[in-house]
């Protein structure tokens, strides 16, 4: 009878050790499908492993190979330049651009919030003698004969969807010229949600 009740504490006690072990160094085996979902993100449908999807970005706009070489001239505000043509070098050659597909606050006649902010961003992005690649859209021209562009620096760096990522402008969708205005939008948005620039000021 003795021997019998010692026997089952034995085999009591090494169940309990191989049930702690187990616990211990193979956890996953007591978690449940629904729980290891939530803990370990979304399932990647190429390798069915489950790994957490960084979060989407705009997308960047890229410059056309239809785009043609220009110099600025002078930066007015944070949306509108004048450019030298090149081969051209008089003020009366100059263009006057309006740029496409966003607006920034004013400096005249009234300064409102982050329109000097705005102004100083493109000077430094794009300074006085700078080169540059310019395309228009599908109008040339706005109601005040202003040329509508956009506008790229030398390392293909889109200046107005720049001054919208960085929160110096908000987006402006005004047709017939909004081909890129996806980007220009999701720009803003996130520029809004991190609250950069003016929508961090203003």
């Amino acid at each position: 009878m003795v021997k019998k009740f010692v026997k089952g504490v034995l085999l009591l006690a090494a169940l309990i050790v191989a049930v702690t072990l187990t616990v211990t160094y193979f956890p996953e085996a007591f978690t449940s499908p629904s729980e290891d979902a939530t803990t370990s993100g979304t399932t990647n449908s190429s390798n069915g492993s489950n790994t957490a999807e960084p979060p989407q970005s705009f997308e960047v706009l890229a410059r056309p190979a239809g785009a043609t070489r220009s110099v600025i001239a002078y930066v007015h505000d944070g949306d509108t330049l004048y450019l030298q043509p090149e081969g051209t070098h008089s003020r009366d050659d100059q263009i006057k651009v309006r740029l496409i597909g966003l607006d920034t606050p004013e400096i005249n006649p009234q300064v409102e919030c982050f329109g000097v902010e705005a102004r100083d961003y493109l000077r430094r992005l794009v300074p006085q003698g700078t080169d540059v690649w310019i395309m228009s859209d599908r109008e040339e021209f706005d109601q005040f004969g202003r040329s509508l562009l956009y506008v790229w620096t030398t390392d293909d760096r889109s200046v107005n969807l720049d001054l919208v990522e960085n929160g110096y402008a908000t987006a402006l969708n005004i047709a017939p010229s909004n081909s890129y205005w996806q980007q220009f939008d999701a720009a803003e948005t996130a520029a809004r949600n991190a609250k950069v620039g003016l929508w961090g000021s203003c």
